[in-house]
């Protein structure tokens, strides 16, 4: 039977993580790459607190956790490494996510076991294929794909299509969707060592705003480190994979006897965005809908958000028959949140620009401090699937919701995601009065009615401030809150307007 719920066109880390949430729900999923193994070297290296978040939904938090270090901050520098701005520090810092702010982890060893852990899956798998063409229809998605070892092509039909493959997307074409160019276009060699002496090197990335060459430090999971140095455009690109080159690069750093480069790659850092994440049945995720710089370590992230944004609002359209206003939404809302991510990643590269072309950070423009500062702060969602159609500040709609922990002696020790559930959540401090046919829809979107005990509360700063007032607070799969009760929003109201937001009439 070549018929699925939804087809995946590409295995990397935003398919990855949509493919094991859709089986999650209970989804008949089928993966296609091109490729017959993982990529076996280091390209994304952060891991930020709601990455790790979105990682719990998938089950794969651990793997994260086992092959991650925290990151202790991250500053801008002069050309001697002094800090001439921006420096953030945060150590011992824990997000309401209650994970900390940013992470660095070593992509070989976790795509690695999120492949394995696809493959004890219920997710069919085929490798060696490439993805050639689709055809839409109102109910479904026919496709062919072409193995690359014996040029058999193949048909399949899918209910919806991802396409996740990559900043080139095969997919994307097919569906005539054109990219908006946000103007970062630049060509940086990327470098990435493993230390053979302990590290002298610290936790804090570096962004180094040197006249004669930008560069990044980046305190990768050790044994590992990575060094990303601008390339100027009257020079030869591919002298900058030489081994003498990059140990003159390096030099101010580290000794050559000190370590061993295992990867060397010249990228140009984009700034772009398609100008639709959806056509039909067919939605882009990951590189294959924005592509951004990596001085935020957001790309992957935002992969991330788009997976766990689409595939709970697929798996609730097709196991509930809710209207395609569910769907539609991951559009409206990832659409602004993702150029949010690549404008201000580009905004961290200009910055750096800018710090290296003035005689004193004084001299620097204040918008372009606060652009480059400000990118480390991501924004509320702004419009979608939230009560009234928009995030509202006063119900906390477009915000996330706290994540439940255990402390001791101050410290995390338990993340409690779960009592929330895997769908809806209406979430309170005490028993709600909920009439009889509300009742009946909270049980077909099997939204689970969560009374909050003291403890999760009296300890969490974060959740503290959100449980103060005797609110109820409905919130999504993903975690981000559809609304909240106050003197003006009651129960049945918040429960209702979701009820006309995706319901079919």
């Amino acid at each position: 039977m070549n018929h699925f719920d939804v087809a995946i066109i590409g295995m990397g880390p935003a398919g990855s993580m949509a493919a094991l949430l859709l089986e999650s729900y209970g989804m008949r999923v089928l993966c296609i790459d091109k490729e017959k193994d993982i990529y076996n070297l280091p390209r994304a290296v952060t891991v930020s607190d709601q990455g790790f978040r979105m990682s719990q939904l998938a089950g794969i938090d651990d793997i994260y956790l086992k092959n991650s270090t925290i990151l202790g901050g991250a500053y801008f520098s002069d050309k001697n490494l002094e800090i001439i701005g921006g420096s953030i520090d945060l150590k011992g810092f824990v997000s309401a996510n209650g994970w900390p702010a940013s992470s660095l982890f070593h992509q070989p060893y976790t795509d690695r076991d999120i492949r394995n852990k696809l493959e004890n899956s219920n997710v069919e798998i085929i490798l060696e294929h490439e993805f050639i063409s689709l055809d839409q229809k109102k109910e479904s998605v026919s496709f062919k794909t072409i193995n690359l070892n014996n040029q058999e092509e193949k048909d399949f039909t899918s209910r919806y299509l991802i396409g996740s493959d990559g900043g080139s997307s095969v997919v994307r074409k097919q569906l005539g969707i054109s990219q908006e160019d946000l103007n970062y276009n630049r060509d940086w060699v990327v470098i990435d060592v493993e230390l053979n002496e302990p590290d002298k090197l610290g936790d804090k990335l570096i962004q180094v705003c040197d006249k004669e060459r930008l560069a990044t430090f980046v305190p990768s999971h050790l044994p590992f480190r990575r060094w990303e140095f601008i390339i100027h455009e009257h020079e030869d690109k591919e002298s900058f994979l030489d081994d003498k080159t990059i140990h003159e690069l390096i030099d101010k750093w580290l000794k050559p006897e000190e370590y061993k480069i295992i990867r060397k790659a010249v990228y140009q850092f984009h700034s772009v965005i398609a100008k639709n994440f959806q056509k039909g049945n067919c939605f882009l995720i990951g590189d294959a809908a924005h592509q951004a710089p990596p001085f935020m370590g957001e790309g992957m992230m935002s992969g991330y958000r788009d997976a766990v944004n689409l595939s709970w609002k697929i798996a609730a359209s097709i196991k509930n028959k809710l209207n395609t206003n569910l769907v539609d939404s991951f559009e409206t809302e990832r659409i602004p949140h993702s150029r949010f991510v690549v404008k201000n990643s580009a905004g961290i590269g200009e910055l750096m620009e800018a710090y290296a072309e003035a005689e004193t950070p004084e001299e620097v423009s204040q918008d372009l401090v606060q652009k480059g500062y400000g990118s480390f702060i991501l924004p509320n969602l702004t419009k979608g699937l939230f009560f009234g159609g928009k995030a509202d500040e006063s119900m906390n709609a477009g915000e996330i919701f706290p994540q439940p922990v255990k402390y001791y002696n101050q410290e995390v020790v338990k993340r409690m995601d779960h009592i929330l559930g895997k769908n809806f959540s209406l979430i309170s401090k005490s028993p709600l009065e909920i009439s009889e046919d509300h009742y009946e829809f909270l049980d077909l979107i099997e939204c689970k009615l969560v009374i909050l005990e003291k403890k999760y509360i009296e300890k969490n700063p974060w959740m503290k401030s959100f449980m103060e007032k005797d609110r109820a607070f409905l919130v999504r799969p993903d975690r981000y809150i559809f609304g909240s009760t106050n003197s003006n929003i009651s129960i049945d109201m918040l429960i209702n307007d979701l009820k006309m937001r995706i319901m079919n009439s």
